[in-house]
């Protein structure tokens, strides 16, 4: 969802540079772990998505223009969509308001809540920007990472920079 589908890092980095008179930029992010790059602890950071998802979900701008099509298409196509994403309970009815706003196309969507890994859920590919989750993918599965500053370190996996790109992965 995060990164993926919503380009929340655009909106979390514009607080982030309000509040500590800043100006990073969504390039200068090359690790996940922003609590390992940027001088604020894990939990400032995770309350900070919290905010941005509860006051600003309307300004997150999706990763591309055309995912309504794309998840349209891929629906169309006979793929089941199911959105795995792991985030605080609180910002629910905003993802699904964001979801509604930019007229996504999906089967389902999985609320994780705690550490446990999306492997546990049901797939055969995932499209993610974690290089955390990209490790625990294993065959028969497949991974295709979607291309951020902060995975540039996975250099042995499928990559795409728009979701339209997928469709070499499915064919």
């Amino acid at each position: 969802m995060d990164s993926v589908l919503a380009d929340v890092m655009l909106i979390w980095l514009e607080e982030y540079n309000l509040k500590f008179n800043t100006s990073i930029k969504k390039q200068d992010l090359f690790q996940w772990h922003l609590h390992n790059m940027l001088p604020l602890t894990e939990k400032y950071a995770q309350d900070l998505f919290t905010h941005v998802w509860k006051k600003r979900w309307k300004d997150i701008p999706p990763t591309n223009g055309d995912i309504s099509m794309v998840t349209n298409l891929l629906q169309k196509a006979g793929f089941r969509i199911s959105i795995i994403t792991k985030r605080d309970r609180a910002t629910m009815s905003f993802v699904a308001q964001w979801l509604d706003l930019y007229n996504i196309y999906f089967n389902d969507v999985i609320f994780i809540f705690d550490n446990t890994s999306k492997t546990c859920y049901p797939f055969f590919l995932l499209v993610d920007d974690s290089p955390i989750n990209a490790v625990e993918v294993f065959y028969p599965r497949r991974i295709v990472i979607f291309d951020q500053p902060w995975n540039k370190v996975l250099t042995n996996y499928p990559r795409i920079r728009k979701l339209n790109e997928l469709f070499f992965y499915l064919t």
